[in-house]
């Protein structure tokens, strides 16, 4: 399984929410791809998926998560993932 955070640079809320994700995808020995707005790939992920809030998260190319996540949320989310 891909997944990718896409954030919008610096803000409290997408600094917050990419430990939030990277912490979690530690534990459970996934890897996490962080990935800007401003760059060309994030441009492409938010013009080919409709995005307009961030951050984002997404599994394979889809929308799994939008905002930050407290980390059992975030936990349950990746769970989720795992099984299906």
């Amino acid at each position: 399984m891909k997944l990718q955070l896409l954030i919008a640079g610096q803000l409290p809320s997408c600094l917050e929410t990419r430990d939030v994700w990277q912490s979690v995808c530690e534990q459970q020995g996934l890897e996490l791809e962080l990935i800007e707005v401003e760059d060309k790939q994030g441009q492409e992920l938010i013009d080919r998926l409709g995005i307009k809030s961030f951050p984002v998260l997404l599994a394979d190319g889809k929308i799994r998560a939008v905002g930050r996540p407290d980390p059992q949320h975030a936990a349950d989310i990746l769970q989720q993932l795992l099984i299906s």
